[in-house]
């Protein structure tokens, strides 16, 4: 990228609640402006705020732009001028779209950056996870804060001020362009262009919703303006409130549908239950529904590249732990020495199994990294089933239904292949159609376990449940019961007391958000797995125990998510709000500490080389990560242009003082606010 922009506007547009009469003057205007979404970031795809973060595009990001370059030649554009924000993600996608449609009039076109049109910054909200964010502070308060014109996360931008610094960019950058019926290309973020479409509809702030603008798409200003009345109210309104609401609120309504099936079950005191094929259809098919939907969202063939060797580690050692363990137990008598002790073995079965298919769906709503939870556990559901067919070929004297693994092999290929490869072929095909259907259409795999856990608690609590656990008519289904639910805690227990220790002892090895994948690979296996293991057994001597183990473990595996979730949210609730205080503190007086710190001359002025370590350590002390290098250069030279007034290179306390007490600092300060760098 070249041709900083050097000069500013001297008069910034202050958003009201009169919009502008110039916006529809320059509608009749003979220039075109396209405006592009930058492609799909790394953020992007793990549910996760970047905001100010510089990231980089995904390889479907990477398609998605490249995309846009296709559809941009197909409409035969040719740009007079390109303006693109600073960040890495919208430049990528500018590159790779421009070098797709070779749309540029002539080669000294110059690409211009404008700070003008960077993300919004979300203060002590970046890199954090937007499901755990919409848990600690509600879905109001999440709207409020993130989507209502005059409030702002901690630390963070208003929408008022993109709206202010997008429409002082159209005016100064834009609108000349126009005015000489030329054609003018714009590629920055979601939320710079969902604040312009009001202002090109003349709209004030006020007026703001979230639309969901999709990545890497072409829009015209008369599509940009369509697609806002067209998302900004009516039935797209309602459905991105279920899909929103049914995303955040996914962990609890699982757990809500199977206790729902269990009473039901118990109360209609029916003994049939559902039929055994139709059952197998309803998990087939609601897990196809939840794969299609989970892997419309992830690259695989990018995904195997980001996944540590660390965390391989970690996680195919315990699962050989487990299963060394698992194998000494099973063949050496010690457990099963009868028909009557099969629900020892089932329990020591229940650690070797391969964490559920649903794991990654788990990761993307507590902020783990995703790919470990995709990769590993697709890699351990196909190696495992085969390694347990080999332990119950040697096994012979156990009463194991393994024929039900045939049925495994089943959900393999149509709950998990079939649904993922269409889902890969479409993201590859139509990526960002893809992308924009499953941002708006994700509750359906949402509902779909919801679905399968409702019907699971149907189908596995025994019809007799309520008087064998509260009034007992049959002594040995009643200690069955109490018995299992017993055994049943300690191992939920244990797997978990393994899974928080394999995390202390990995601190500094493993991210957070690694470490969260870890995690729920350990403590989450497949339940579907071991239950069909040990439908139909009816060889035991002590069938109500097999009953009991399958109805403790199914509740476990649906209800336990709930409780983790609780406590996941009230320690990031914790951390955020320790964050906003911490932010809160970032006063004149704590710049001033920091200037003398970096002033080693007492000059009581600091050169750009200071300026940026000063930058880097406010990023510490609130976000805690810095970004690049270039980025805080590019910052800093702002900073001077609009703070070193005698021009002698350097930047004294007392500009430095009066600059933050009029206008603050944004936890990060790749954006600033339009009234800050453009007014002065």
């Amino acid at each position: 990228m070249n041709n900083l922009p050097k000069e500013h506007l001297s008069s910034n547009i202050i958003p009201n609640s009169e919009p502008s009469n110039q916006v529809g003057e320059n509608n009749h205007q003979k220039g075109k402006v396209y405006f592009i979404r930058h492609g799909e970031s790394t953020s992007n795809e793990r549910n996760i705020f970047a905001g100010v973060l510089d990231v980089d595009l995904t390889a479907f990001g990477r398609l998605q732009a490249r995309q846009a370059g296709s559809d941009l030649k197909k409409k035969g554009m040719k740009f007079d001028a390109v303006y693109v924000s600073h960040m890495r993600r919208a430049r990528q996608t500018c590159e790779i779209a421009l070098a797709e449609s070779q749309a540029l009039k002539s080669s000294d076109v110059p690409i211009q950056i404008d700070h003008r049109i960077s993300e919004k910054s979300f203060g002590i909200f970046a890199g954090r996870n937007l499901n755990l964010l919409r848990l600690a502070l509600s879905y109001e308060g999440f709207e409020e804060m993130l989507h209502s014109h005059n409030e702002a996360p901690p630390a963070g931008e208003k929408i008022a001020q993109v709206y202010g610094r997008a429409a002082s960019f159209y005016q100064e950058r834009i609108v000349p362009h126009l005015e000489r019926g030329e054609t003018v290309l714009v590629v920055c973020h979601q939320y710079v262009l969902e604040p312009l479409a009001l202002y090109l509809s003349n709209l004030p702030p006020t007026a703001y919703k979230h639309l969901k603008l999709p990545n890497g798409k072409a829009l015209s200003q008369e599509e940009l303006v369509k697609f806002r009345d067209k998302e900004s109210g009516g039935a797209a309104s309602v459905r991105k409130q279920i899909n929103d609401l049914s995303i955040m609120w996914a962990i609890f309504l699982y757990a809500a549908a199977f206790l729902l099936g269990c009473l039901v079950r118990a109360l209609s005191a029916s003994t049939g239950g559902i039929p055994s094929e139709l059952f197998r259809g309803i998990i087939v098919v609601c897990l196809a529904a939840s794969t299609f939907y989970t892997y419309l969202d992830i690259d695989f063939a990018a995904s195997k590249r980001k996944v540590t060797s660390t965390v391989k580690y970690i996680v195919y050692g315990w699962m050989l732990v487990r299963w060394i363990v698992g194998l000494f137990l099973i063949f050496s008598g010690i457990l099963y020495q009868s028909p009557g002790d099969l629900y020892k073995v089932m329990w020591v079965l229940f650690l070797m199994v391969p964490p559920a298919l649903t794991s990654p769906v788990l990761s993307v709503l507590w902020g783990g990294n995703l790919y470990p939870s995709a990769i590993l556990s697709r890699t351990l559901s196909i190696i495992t089933p085969v390694a347990l067919v080999v332990t119950f070929g040697l096994a012979k004297q156990l009463p194991i239904n393994s024929s039900s693994l045939i049925f495994f092999g089943i959900i393999l290929i149509l709950g998990l292949a079939i649904p993922g490869a269409l889902a890969q072929f479409w993201r590859d095909k139509s990526p960002v159609e893809s992308n924009h259907h499953s941002k708006n259409w994700k509750f359906i795999g949402v509902l779909a376990v919801a679905f399968m856990a409702l019907a699971t608690g149907f189908q596995f609590t025994p019809p007799t449940f309520i008087s064998d656990l509260f009034s007992s008519t049959d002594p040995n289904r009643s200690l069955a019961c109490l018995q299992q639910l017993a055994v049943a805690t300690l191992v939920f227990i244990l797997i978990r007391i393994s899974a928080v220790l394999t995390s202390v002892l990995t601190t500094g090895k493993l991210n957070k958000a690694e470490a969260r994948d870890a995690y729920i690979l350990l403590v989450n296996p497949n339940f579907f797995l071991w239950a069909s293991l040990f439908l139909g057994v009816t060889t035991t001597a002590n069938p109500e125990a097999v009953r009991y183990a399958i109805f403790w473990a199914a509740l476990g595996f649906f209800s336990i998510p709930l409780i983790e979730q609780i406590l996941f949210m009230n320690s990031f609730g914790n951390e955020l709000l320790r964050e906003t205080l911490r932010s809160s503190r970032m006063a004149t007086e704590d710049i001033r500490k920091l200037f003398l710190e970096l002033d080693t001359d007492g000059s009581k002025a600091l050169d750009k080389d200071e300026i940026m370590e000063l930058l880097g350590r406010i990023e510490d002390m609130t976000t805690g990560e810095r970004s690049s290098q270039e980025i805080r250069r590019y910052i800093t030279d702002y900073l001077f242009n609009t703070l070193d007034a005698d021009k002698n290179g350097t930047v004294d306390l007392q500009e430095l003082e009066e600059y933050v007490s009029t206008y603050g600092l944004v936890a990060n300060l790749n954006v600033v606010s339009g009234s800050t760098l453009v007014n002065n």
